[in-house]
């Protein structure tokens, strides 16, 4: 097999039982940290929180109790954990469609799972001043 790439695709199981392969771009990372949820096209705009579960370069996955619509434009807000040699947490802003809403199973308030693309993401490292 010289000259060909092997790729390992993870199984994963669904709600419906059966499997289907990956079929992610980017290497996903679990995090779970409050995300504010801001849709910019309502007027006025309101901002909502939700629960990040993972994240990538091109994608992201959260829980909300606000059900969004497919294809909707989103503007997310979430801190990164301090780094330990640097010791200052990091601002992430995403610009973000979604691209698949489903309420997930569970007891009193709706909950729901939003799938979205990332169109624009930008890190906001906080500045130090070394002024007395």
């Amino acid at each position: 097999m010289s000259g060909t790439t092997k790729m390992a695709i993870r199984v994963l199981p669904t709600a419906r039982g059966y499997q289907m392969g990956e079929r992610r771009k980017a290497r996903r990372y679990e995090l779970y940290l409050p995300v504010q949820v801001c849709l910019p096209r309502e007027r006025p705009v309101e901002f909502y929180t939700g629960q990040l579960r993972d994240v990538s370069r091109s994608g992201i996955f959260f829980h909300s109790h606000l059900p969004l619509d497919h294809g909707a434009a989103l503007e997310l807000t979430f801190s990164l954990p301090a780094e330990r040699e640097r010791g200052t947490s990091v601002l992430v802003r995403a610009s973000a469609k979604a691209l698949r809403v489903s309420e997930l199973p569970g007891d009193g308030v709706p909950v729901y799972g939003v799938a979205a693309s990332i169109d624009r993401i930008d890190f906001v490292r906080p500045v130090v001043s070394s002024a007395a």
